[in-house]
């Protein structure tokens, strides 16, 4: 009966059902897989999943080391308003090469980016869709003569094509700030992406500080996030010589270029290892935190209109005296998650009432990410790995 639906149909009907019945529909014949794992069934049913965005429930996935078991854990649980605690474990069966756990890059369209850089130097990246157990990894390319070297990476997924893009910034290591690089002659960025299989070096363009690869000295540190279609890290300009001052650099995924994103005086002129970003109910976010002993406490600061300065404001200040170690996330509520010195992950809401998650666990391995389901890798088999090549 299927073979008289034009097949214009069969994707408007196919992509309202619910992700696991669409897997299924993919082993039912050779033509419904050819559609489902196309790039144009794809990209529409994340624009759909997009558009009734505000409608269904997004999924909590929770990462931590078990420090009992020594093992790596992945947790999921839906995150809406009857938000019970009540995880489930998710198996992924990669494991980190060099550490003992991945460090999560970020993540975007529901695809997480681990690497396997947080003790060591970087050898493999891992792009994993925990909703249909499916994930690639990504071999990098060696740099020797860049010696010894210091590497960020940001993740994100290109609005236009619904393309997973790596940038891979390459600096020699000056040691002055951990987890950090700085811009220098010697700098390499590159760019991987999915659709294409390989990476690129990343030459840039334009004028101004807009385009081209940011500035010598700037510092740009591992906290990232994508948003608004351009993956954004918090970074310190320290061209100002004495008075370094705290900022955002920003990689459009479509264009692939640079730019940069003044923070609030505030913000600015903080210690950039205080400041990490985030995305917290569809706003870009900065956390500000403060580990001073016996004072311990986060600051939330949202920008209600993206790309509008005069719109960042604080939100509110969460004061944790004793137990705060440090910022986790957010949930889909708003409500931020912390990791406590306990060694516990807990879900704190503006006013300060705290909900134990019941997750315990190395505090640096603690990720949670808040998400919705896609169907981005399907077309990929599981496992499969791409080598770097000639740039």
């Amino acid at each position: 009966m299927s073979d008289y639906l034009p097949r214009d149909l069969h994707l408007q009907i196919l992509k309202r059902l619910p992700l696991n019945s669409i897997i299924q529909s993919s082993i039912v014949c050779k033509s419904w897989n050819s559609l489902i794992t196309s790039t144009d069934f794809i990209s529409a049913h994340q624009n759909f999943t997009k558009s009734i965005n505000g409608t269904g429930p997004q999924t909590l996935l929770i990462r931590y080391f078990d420090r009992t078991r020594k093992i790596e854990k992945y947790v999921t649980g839906k995150d809406d308003l009857t938000f019970g605690f009540q995880f489930s474990d998710i198996e992924f069966h990669q494991s980190a090469t060099t550490t003992a756990y991945f460090r999560v890059v970020g993540y975007c369209d529901g695809v997480f980016c681990l690497s396997d850089d947080l003790f060591d130097s970087m050898s493999t990246v891992i792009l994993w869709n925990p909703s249909i157990r499916r994930s690639v990894r990504v071999l990098v390319p060696n740099h020797e003569q860049i010696w010894p070297q210091v590497t960020v990476l940001g993740f994100g997924v290109c609005p236009r094509t619904h393309d997973p893009k790596i940038v891979r910034i390459v600096c020699v290591n000056d040691f002055s700030v951990p987890d950090m690089v700085t811009m220098n002659d010697h700098s390499s960025v590159e760019v991987f992406s999915v659709a294409s299989g390989g990476w690129r070096k990343h030459f840039g363009g334009g004028g101004g500080n807009h385009g081209r690869s940011p500035h010598k000295m700037i510092q740009i540190s591992w906290s990232q996030i994508c948003f608004s279609g351009a993956i954004h890290w918090i970074a310190c300009d320290k061209r100002i010589g004495s008075n370094p001052r705290c900022l955002i650099v920003s990689f459009g995924l479509v264009h692939e270029v640079f730019d940069e994103m003044p923070l609030p005086d505030a913000l600015a002129r903080q210690h950039v290892l205080k400041l990490s970003i985030d995305n917290r109910k569809g706003c870009l976010t900065v956390i500000e935190c403060d580990m001073e002993k016996g004072n311990e406490c986060c600051g939330v600061w949202v920008m209600k209109e993206y790309g509008v300065m005069r719109s960042w404001e604080k939100l509110y200040v969460i004061h944790l005296p004793g137990l705060l170690r440090r910022p986790v996330g957010f949930r889909a509520n708003g409500e931020m998650v912390l990791a406590l010195k306990n060694h516990e992950l807990v879900s704190v809401d503006c006013n300060g009432n705290i909900k134990s998650l019941n997750v315990y666990g190395n505090i640096r391995s603690f990720f949670v990410g808040s998400f919705m389901e896609s169907l981005i890798l399907v077309d990929k088999q599981d496992g499969q790995l791409y080598r770097p090549r000639p740039c």
